[in-house]
């Protein structure tokens, strides 16, 4: 009786279901990432949804959109309003940016529901294809439109699963983010329609990609490295409120040396340490010269995090330090981020907001370039360079034989957000087949495979040292000589069935009349 009343009351009659189904769809791709990280759930987070656009006219299709993609973004980035908050130390400016951030990443779920609901009479594989290429195109969108805040790409939610990301060689993250999508929606025909055969093709399509995964980790672990490098990370974990102020610019300076004093014995040929760590100019202060200059001493090379100016313009650096203390280059931060180093639409939001510059205003650098150093040759990214794939494509393709990320992920200390950032440095690695090594001042820093197995990783909030073993190589992937193709072809793909689609529906109107 009581499962009659439920049936009648949530399914046969009331729309309200749709909004229940939508916020299940939310809730299970949040939990799907890090740092709940249940990666399986992505396999099936869509359905709900998928459902609930079958079932339901444009506009309501429109609204489900609306409350999946609020009750995600609500959960995966619980984080924006924390980090505003933090660093601006206003609650207006952190609310204000935090529902702008909410609603931004909302409307690329409207947009995909709204389209679905439009096709979605098409040929169920065709419409399956179509979703999963509009899927991908909105995220090389996000990826890249004004700055790009890429964190939680589809394909991301499965950095754990070892086997299965192993296609990013090929296609980069997307290509895992459209099979994804493609399943659940394979997944929901079997259940809708009953029919098992929809079930058996996604069960091949996801046992040919752990095959491939086997196998090429097999090959590339294979690879015959000459070469091998002893490193070192540094992980200070000096709290943010901390970094620029004078009166703390002594305890700074004596944590830097005194976690440094770690690889005293160790002989390493190179000392990796997090970005804009240095708390005065390096090349203005000769108190932080004289630190840097004790501190390079334990390694060949060593690559510290700070600030410089060239021409007037500040720029995000990391310095490129000898044994004897002397800069040998240094590498200029290309790709800012959003609200961090720069802010879109300043005039606007300034008067809008009263605190939302959250640093200084950073110049963006206009040359990328590899550094070589011994034998090896060094693709250097900060911090959120480490979003973009195309960064770390053409660093590899300009001769880069191993990649290092440099962060301060202090800015969300204690919260999700290191756990997310720390996850693409692994789909970096298996995109480029290189290892990657990242220093992050708090956060997580590691050692990531060119499998895109991690060999060592840190812990949030916790000071600490590791050395390693790496091995540089020159191997170059599809995914290097290819880039985004499998992105444009979804795209012509995408195209293409809305023209067919159009024509389709204009014939049926004229053969009507």
């Amino acid at each position: 009786m009581i499962k009659n009343i439920i049936n009648k009351i949530l399914i046969e009659e009331y729309k309200f279901k749709y909004i229940i189904f939508s916020i299940l769809s939310g809730i299970l791709l949040a939990l799907s990432f890090q740092n709940f990280n249940l990666f399986f759930l992505a396999w099936i987070a869509f359905i709900p949804l998928i459902y609930c656009i079958y079932k339901s006219s444009l506009i309501y299709s429109g609204l489900c959109g609306v409350v999946s993609g609020i009750a995600y973004s609500a959960i995966a980035f619980n984080w924006m309003y924390v980090f505003m908050l933090v660093n601006t130390k206003s609650v207006k400016a952190a609310l204000i940016v935090a529902i702008l951030f909410w609603l931004y990443q909302t409307i690329y779920f409207v947009l995909w529901s709204l389209i679905i609901n439009i096709v979605k009479s098409y040929k169920k594989i065709i419409i399956a294809i179509f979703a999963a290429g509009l899927w991908i195109v909105f995220e090389y969108i996000k990826n890249y439109f004004l700055s790009g805040f890429p964190i939680n790409l589809l394909g991301y939610s499965q950095g754990s699963f070892t086997q299965i990301i192993q296609i990013a060689d090929v296609s980069g993250v997307y290509g895992i983010s459209f099979i994804i999508i493609v399943i659940n929606f394979l997944l929901f025909y079997c259940l809708y329609n009953k029919n098992k055969k929809f079930l058996v093709v996604a069960v091949s399509i996801f046992f040919a990609m752990l095959i491939y995964g086997f196998v090429r980790i097999n090959q590339i672990s294979k690879i015959n490295n000459k070469d091998e490098i002893k490193i070192g990370v540094v992980q200070p974990n000096i709290a943010q409120e901390k970094k620029w102020r004078k009166s703390l610019k002594d305890e700074i300076i004596n944590t830097i040396y005194t976690t440094a004093q770690f690889f005293k014995d160790k002989n390493c040929d190179v000392i990796l340490y997090p970005e804009t760590l240095l708390p005065r100019m390096l090349e203005q202060v000769e108190e932080i010269q004289t630190l840097v200059k004790s501190i390079s001493e334990y390694s060949d090379l060593s690559l510290i995090g700070g600030k410089t100016v060239e021409n007037k313009n500040l720029y995000n650096a990391i310095f490129l330090i000898s044994q004897d203390g002397s800069i040998v280059d240094k590498y200029k931060k290309k790709h800012l981020v959003l609200f961090g180093e720069y802010v879109p639409f300043e005039n606007f939001l300034v008067k809008l907001l009263e605190k939302v510059n959250l640093t200084d205003n950073f110049s963006e650098e206009v040359e990328l370039r590899v550094f070589k150093f011994d034998k090896y040759t060094l693709g250097i990214n900060i911090c959120s360079e480490n979003y973009y794939p195309y960064l770390s494509r053409e660093l590899v393709l300009k001769g880069a034989t191993l990649l290092t990320t440099h962060s301060n992920d202090a800015w969300c200390d204690g919260l999700s957000y290191p756990y997310q950032h720390f996850v693409l440095n692994i789909f970096r690695a298996v995109e480029n087949r290189k290892y990657v090594v990242v220093a992050s001042n708090t956060g997580i820093s590691g050692v990531i495979a060119s499998t895109g197995k991690i060999i060592r990783q840190t812990k949030n909030q916790e000071q600490i040292c590791l050395e390693e073993t790496v091995y540089p190589n020159n191997y170059i992937t599809i995914y290097d000589k290819i880039g985004d193709l499998f992105v444009y072809l979804c795209m012509v793909y995408i195209i293409l069935i809305l023209l067919i689609y159009g024509i389709f529906k204009i014939n049926r109107k004229i053969k009507f009349c």
